[in-house]
């Protein structure tokens, strides 16, 4: 301890003084880490209602089938085309040796795709209302009687069209729409008002 000239020593011994104040970095990092985990698991647990939307879920998953049928109509040089039932929808495919369109049956990606139970389709093509046939009538069809109500073609273009998924409600209503120029969204109910 140091003394002055009178004999005092000018400063407080080490034990009298107060401890610093504040938290050390440790105490942030874990404080931080601790919210991080909690407001991943808030987001993921409010991810995880809204997938409970089957308009939503048939909304995306057809977005993601349709980028897909895109892909494949621009690296196969093949046009492609959907047609959608009342219960469901089936990809086609274009053969230009027999002029007709045919259903596709050998990937299992493009396979029919039936609807859950109390989800239904209006479509409008090119501007046009569409009336959606009884499913039975549709899939029993001779081959020169198939026809897609959307075409994807392999000039990266595809037929404009508004697909909207409808539960009970109509304003509660998932749209898929596709733009000539081969840009599909999808817009939510609260985006189409």
């Amino acid at each position: 301890m140091l003394k002055s000239a009178t004999g005092l020593s000018t400063k407080p011994p080490l034990a009298a003084r107060p401890p610093a104040a504040g938290f050390s970095l440790l105490e942030l990092l874990v404080v931080i880490v601790i919210l991080a985990i909690m407001v991943g698991m808030t987001v993921l647990s409010l991810g995880a209602l809204r997938a409970e939307d089957p308009a939503e879920t048939e909304a995306r998953r057809l977005n993601a089938l349709m980028g897909l049928l895109a892909e494949e109509a621009l690296i196969q040089g093949r046009d492609f085309g959907l047609e959608f039932f009342e219960d469901g929808y089936r990809f086609l495919a274009w053969d230009p040796d027999s002029a007709l369109w045919s259903v596709v049956e050998d990937e299992a990606a493009l396979r029919r795709r039936t609807l859950p139970d109390g989800l239904r389709v209006a479509l409008a093509v090119e501007g046009r209302e569409v009336v959606i046939d009884a499913a039975e009538q549709r899939r029993d069809r001779r081959q020169d009687e198939i026809l897609p109500h959307v075409g994807v073609f392999s000039s990266g273009e595809l037929t404009p069209f508004e697909l909207f998924l409808v539960t009970d409600f109509i304003a509660d209503a998932w749209l898929v729409r596709g733009r000539v120029h081969g840009e599909i969204e999808v817009v939510a109910p609260e985006d189409t008002r």
